[in-house]
């Protein structure tokens, strides 16, 4: 079932344009999250078409078989098996003509402090999407990487001008017997290095490239991503379109390298829709801040 929710479905309209879902047709939403886009595209290919959403979060899901919604508790890297046994359940092996992928967090898992995703939370750093897996914790990594693997993931995932600076900080609290264990602290670490570097700082949260480098090697995310492309483009009827929504420039390069690559081979197995990426329009931006960063690129299969 999809569930009340305070989430705003990103580049809404973009998305339907490109998908262009019609009656009858099939659908994949990757990251069903609050099911904002999803419920748009429902409203499209009913009464006979079928969308299946996929969500690793839990919370955010409710496993269910409806007659048009198919919603599925896994990790989008599954994404053939998962295909594969709706099929053999339904007896019924029907196409699928588009594919999405929302890589950003939904309000409610970013609002919600009990994994650690919100920056006020008291709560352990999990940051796992699905805490039944078995993927280290945001916590476990603060308290047992060294400073040189903490700089990578802070520079690598986050892009973060203080790395090495934060990275140190960790390890030296650590040493101290002062574990850095919850996104509060982690916070209150970060905020106290930036003001020894920089006088003026803006209104954006000093600590979010870092919480959201440590969410990334959490989860895998990148490689997820780069796991999910092959599969959701094998898995699309001929005419069929992906669109991928990134959050991050590290998402954003994996899936602009890879539609590059696929529409570029000997025989394409793709074409590019969006030449250059679409971004949020200042309305949209204006009415939900957390558009702005966000970049759509869609591909057709040929």
């Amino acid at each position: 079932m999809i569930k009340d929710t305070i989430h705003i479905p990103v580049l809404l309209e973009e998305v339907l344009e490109h998908l262009n879902p019609q009656a009858g047709q099939n659908f994949i939403d990757c990251t069903f999250g609050g099911g904002g886009h999803s419920l748009r595209i429902l409203e499209a290919i009913k009464p006979a078409g079928k969308l299946i959403g996929i969500d690793w979060d839990p919370e955010a899901v409710t496993e269910s078989h409806g007659q048009n919604l198919i919603i599925v508790n896994d990790n989008y890297k599954n994404l053939e098996k998962i295909v594969k046994k709706i099929r053999k359940d339904d007896n019924t092996n029907y196409p699928i003509n588009g594919v999405l992928l929302d890589l950003g967090l939904s309000s409610d898992q970013l609002d919600g402090a009990d994994r650690g995703f919100s920056f006020n939370s008291k709560k352990s750093l999990d940051l796992r999407f699905d805490q039944k897996s078995e993927n280290v914790t945001g916590t476990e990594i603060l308290a047992n990487y060294n400073e040189h693997e903490l700089f990578k993931i802070f520079k690598e995932y986050g892009e973060e001008p203080l790395a090495k600076q934060i990275a140190k900080a960790i390890v030296d609290k650590r040493m101290e017997g002062e574990p850095v264990e919850t996104a509060e602290m982690l916070v209150q670490l970060i905020s106290a290095v930036y003001q020894r570097y920089f006088k003026d700082r803006s209104r954006r949260n000093p600590a979010t490239r870092v919480l959201q480098a440590l969410r990334i090697a959490v989860n895998d995310e990148f490689g997820n991503i780069a796991t999910v492309l092959p599969q959701a483009i094998s898995l699309l009827e001929s005419g069929g379109k992906l669109a991928v929504i990134s959050f991050h420039s590290g998402e954003d390069r994996i899936v602009k390298k890879y539609f590059k690559e696929m529409a570029g081979a000997d025989y394409p197995l793709i074409k590019i829709i969006t030449k250059k990426p679409i971004i949020a329009s200042d309305q949209e931006v204006e009415d939900n801040p957390r558009s702005r960063s966000a970049k759509m690129r869609v591909i057709e299969k040929l």
